[in-house]
């Protein structure tokens, strides 16, 4: 059913365009005041003059703001002149993409998509910002508001029809008319879409425009035995998914459009786990260094995204990260040298406590002060356990693995390697003598091997891993109640061989 949000400017926050709403600019009181000087081409005489008049205000001042990424930055302010004209100068071009004017009360008026032409007047009625619309000397904002108006007088049609369908009932036979109607109404907007496209390339209205289009998925081929393939929607969306897009436009990264397609794709159309991020990294990184700000901004968000994700194993996605853009100077064009160093000594530190790697090697001193090795603990399974006597969470796991060992341990073999990250011994002691911890308890600080909060990334606890007997890490980062289902489909899928088929994959 067609619909405004849905075939028109679909990715822009809800009534972007629309002043009338009264949207506010995302807290102009967070928005750090920078005069943009990003890619400006020097060109005195044909420099950035844009004038504006907003009848029905009452702002003594406006802002001049442009998107970059998820975000927005202010660029300049204008007084309102004695002749009711707002002026924003300056002797260079801005960069091209979409930019708000925004009043005193963080009122987002309207947008404006600025390229190569800057010598722009524009006048409208606060009253009706769209509709009074008249602007001069740029192509791409007369067709950007013929563009919406076009949908905005569709929209009202849908709507009459909408209602019509809800009077009605959807049985009744108006209802049916009022069904093919919109049916109508979606073809007739989509064609006209599709021809704006076309008859404007080269535009940067054109290039937003068509960045918004869905792929249409075709009908599903059937196989040889009549069936048809169930991930054919999903496979045919998600390989088209950047059909009508140009990644490596440095435009689009100043209007939401950029990040909300490259958010949406990394979150939403690509599996969750390290291979599939490096797979689909390494296929746009290509695509989008054809521009100097689309390849920062993408760099920087799955940088961002696999650094914070709460998805157990991210981190090695993370290290390629670094390691791929970071470790080699390819980023140091717009990080400074701290930055990259602290991203690099992050990676450094977990690239040995990665899924599938060796546990590093722990040698501590136990109660009794004797050394005790995390390699030589015999058992099919070990969990090593990184814990405190003061840290109230851990009070409520360490009871949880007691319980959890002693009710698996006779069929999975498994074995506990309990590290008490506090120097006070006698505390140390008294607590695993209440708790009647039976594990092989030793204290974190007196060791023989590296500090083990470097070793192992603990900077809080309780931390679990869970290692197999060879001490490769199965999981981390664990909590008790999550480790009964984790052994016990590790152990399933051990004993029908999927784990080596998973390997040999």
């Amino acid at each position: 059913m067609f619909n405004i949000r849905e075939v028109g400017i679909v990715t822009l926050p809800e009534n972007v365009i629309y002043a009338n709403s009264m949207k506010t600019l995302y807290s102009l009181a967070v928005i750090c005041l920078i005069f943009t000087s990003l890619s400006a081409q020097r060109t005195p005489k044909n420099g950035l003059d844009l004038k504006i008049r907003i009848d029905g205000v009452a702002d003594t001042v406006l802002y001049l703001a442009h998107y970059y990424g998820d975000k927005q930055y202010v660029d300049d302010t204008a007084r309102l002149g004695k002749s009711g004209w707002y002026q924003f100068q300056a002797d260079t071009l801005l960069p091209g993409g979409m930019y708000i004017v925004a009043g005193q009360k963080k009122v987002r008026y309207f947008e404006l998509l600025l390229d190569k032409e800057q010598q722009i007047s524009v006048e409208t009625r606060f009253d009706d910002i769209v509709g009074s619309m008249k602007v001069k000397g740029t192509k791409d904002n007369t067709l950007l508001y013929n563009y919406i108006q076009f949908l905005s007088s569709k929209q009202k049609e849908v709507n009459r029809w909408q209602k019509c369908i809800e009077r009605n009932g959807k049985e009744s036979d108006s209802a049916i008319r009022c069904e093919k109607l919109i049916s109508n109404a979606d073809s007739i907007v989509r064609g006209y879409i599709s021809r704006f496209v076309e008859e404007n390339k080269g535009t940067l209205v054109a290039a937003f425009v068509g960045a918004q289009s869905e792929p249409r998925i075709p009908e599903p081929p059937k196989k040889d035995d009549g069936t048809i393939d169930s991930l054919f929607a999903f496979n045919y969306y998600k390989s088209h998914y950047f059909d009508n897009m140009d990644l490596g436009d440095d435009r689009m990264v100043r209007t939401p459009l950029f990040h909300q397609k490259i958010s949406q794709y990394f979150t939403k159309l690509v599996l969750q786990i390290p291979d599939s991020i490096e797979a689909e990294v390494n296929r746009l990184a290509p695509v989008v260094k054809k521009g100097r700000d689309t390849y920062r901004y993408f760099v920087w968000f799955l940088t961002n995204h696999t650094e914070r994700s709460d998805i157990m194993g991210m981190d090695a996605a993370f290290v390629f990260m670094v390691d791929k853009f970071y470790a080699n100077g390819d980023m140091d064009f717009w990080i400074n040298k701290t930055v990259r160093e602290n991203l690099v000594k992050k990676a450094d530190k977990l690239r040995d406590i990665l899924i599938g790697k060796t546990a590093p090697e722990l040698l501590m001193l136990d109660t009794l002060m004797r050394p005790q090795s995390l390699h030589s603990l015999k058992a099919h399974y070990t969990i090593l356990f990184f814990w405190d006597p003061e840290c109230g969470h851990c009070r409520k796991e360490v009871p949880k693995v007691l319980e959890l060992v002693h009710k698996m341990k006779p069929t999975y073999d498994i074995g506990v390697y309990a590290v008490c990250t506090d120097t006070n011994m006698r505390e140390m002691k008294a607590y695993i003598k209440k708790n009647k911890m039976d594990f092989v308890n030793v204290n974190g600080p007196r060791a023989y091997t590296k500090f083990f909060k470097d070793l192992y990334d603990i900077y809080s606890t309780p931390v679990i891993y869970l290692l197999d007997e060879k001490k490769t890490i199965l999981a981390k980062r664990l909590l008790s109640d999550q480790l009964e289902g984790f052994i016990e489909r590790h152990a399933r899928n051990e004993k029908h061989g999927l784990l080596e088929m998973d390997k040999e994959n």
